[in-house]
């Protein structure tokens, strides 16, 4: 019998976890870059790979010199360890062209590659938002063209940001077939959506990186990978559930996974982009940040009663809180 999508990968297998960090904010507004650099050690100390400047980062609200500072951090801190970062260009200037578009888009991926060792991992831009698919497998293939190899995709749903889409037809399988892909993170909240794109992935031999933080565990048992913001608040807890995957201790696992996606429907109810706030919240919590402000001009926040929520949440998953 061929293998479907009712036929998991299962236990045994050891998934690529990557983690999209967070910012610690001071009282002031200005990013903590001590304690972001901090934060980029203990994540790589549980064997998560770092992402920087992604959605996580709060990208949208970042200057020039708060995006290229992290990019400083990271490469200092990771030394030589894989890092990705994000190809964001909603605050860059360009034409109207495709040209102009595959243009910055080019300069970006050379600059994360060459000066900073990063992985890149392709934002959309809502230039492209109403696209067909030749236009958009044309862009990629383009800024694929100043690549040395590894790149991600990203499909990102609208209800995480304004700059997201999902590709139009099958024109994300065929960006995919080209040998400059690692794979693609696919943020839509849609298990349905995202086990139909896995399928059609893993024929071609890329990875599938789920970006749902409220089914994870179940796509990581199907044979995702995971590029998660979720997988900031609790890395920890994600070395576990990647240890108990690979060795199949099936009682470890489902426990953690409920508690665990549990965290991820509190921290990420609507309105999604108010996640930023919650895992500030978890990470001073924790005792890892000395605020959980968030940068200015983020009007994405929670309130208290969302505080006591991620609270309930934590102690279910046995994490002791240093507030």
């Amino acid at each position: 019998m061929s293998e479907t999508l009712t036929t998991p990968a299962g236990f045994g297998r050891d998934p690529k976890i990557i983690a999209a960090l967070s910012v610690p904010v001071t009282r002031s507004g200005e990013i903590d870059f001590d304690g972001f650099a901090e934060d980029l050690e203990r994540t790589a100390s549980y064997g998560i790979e770092p992402a920087v400047l992604m959605d996580t980062y709060q990208i949208n609200h970042c200057s020039k010199e708060q995006q290229l500072r992290g990019l400083e951090v990271a490469k200092t801190v990771m030394a030589g360890r894989p890092f990705t970062a994000g190809v964001y260009i909603e605050d860059e200037s360009t034409g109207e062209s495709i040209e102009d578009i595959v243009a910055v888009y080019q300069k970006k991926i050379e600059l994360l590659e060459s000066q900073y060792g990063a992985s890149p991992i392709i934002f959309q831009t809502e230039a492209l938002k109403h696209a067909d698919a030749d236009t958009v497998v044309r862009v990629y293939r383009g800024m694929a063209e100043a690549s040395r190899g590894g790149l991600k995709a990203f499909e990102l749903s609208p209800v995480f940001a304004p700059n997201g889409w999902m590709f139009p037809d099958d024109s994300l399988i065929d960006i995919l077939a080209e040998e400059a892909w690692e794979g693609a993170k696919h943020s839509s909240l849609n298990p349905s959506m995202e086990w139909v794109l896995l399928q059609k992935v893993q024929k071609i031999g890329k990875r599938l990186y789920t970006g749902n933080d409220y089914d994870f565990a179940s796509m990581m048992f199907n044979g995702s990978d995971a590029l998660l913001g979720i997988a900031t608040f609790i890395p920890d807890k994600f070395k576990d559930l990647a240890c108990a995957l690979r060795t199949g201790a099936e009682q470890d696992y489902h426990k953690l996974a409920t508690g665990m996606e549990f965290l991820g429907r509190v921290a990420f109810q609507p309105p999604v982009p108010a996640y930023k706030h919650s895992a500030a919240m978890v990470k001073k919590m924790r005792g890892w940040y000395e605020t959980d402000d968030l940068l200015p001009n983020n009007n994405f926040t929670r309130d208290d009663a969302h505080r006591m929520e991620l609270r309930d949440a934590l102690s279910y998953l046995g994490i002791n809180l240093n507030e």
